[in-house]
């Protein structure tokens, strides 16, 4: 008996190490502008892709901040995109609205685009503050 909890107890051990982990770090979008966005991050230029990305945000105009954007483990993720920079762009919901997705991504539209590698966004406390036009 006392065998089996141990067996139990290092099972547990072992499934609860494999669980989703995260480095703890996330982008957080201060929307300051007068319009609903999305921001959305991706490994290539926008043209490039020709579906939604999963990761994006609709958030309505001065809100504080858009839900923080996590990914596992930053480095190795921006390791496998182009020139190893992140591509974060912010797009206002009306465009979305006017163009569709489709053609958001084959005519490149959009607002704002940031590139950054991990040192930048250190170097910005992975705070985006997008004040608009």
């Amino acid at each position: 008996m006392k065998l089996l909890k141990i067996y139990c107890l290092i099972s547990f051990l072992f499934l609860l190490s494999c669980g989703h982990k995260t480095d703890g770090r996330c982008i957080i979008t201060k929307n300051k502008s007068k319009n609903k966005i999305y921001c959305l991050f991706i490994d290539r230029e926008l043209n490039t892709i020709d579906s939604i990305p999963k990761i994006r945000k609709e958030t309505i105009p001065q809100e504080k901040n858009i839900d923080c954007i996590i990914v596992p483990y930053w480095e190795e993720y921006i390791k496998t995109c182009d020139d190893q920079k992140i591509r974060y762009y912010i797009i206002k919901k009306d465009s979305v609205d006017k163009y569709g997705w489709k053609t958001i991504f084959a005519k490149n539209i959009y607002n704002k685009k940031y590139l950054f590698t991990i040192e930048d966004l250190d170097k910005i406390n992975w705070e985006i503050e997008y004040k608009g036009e």
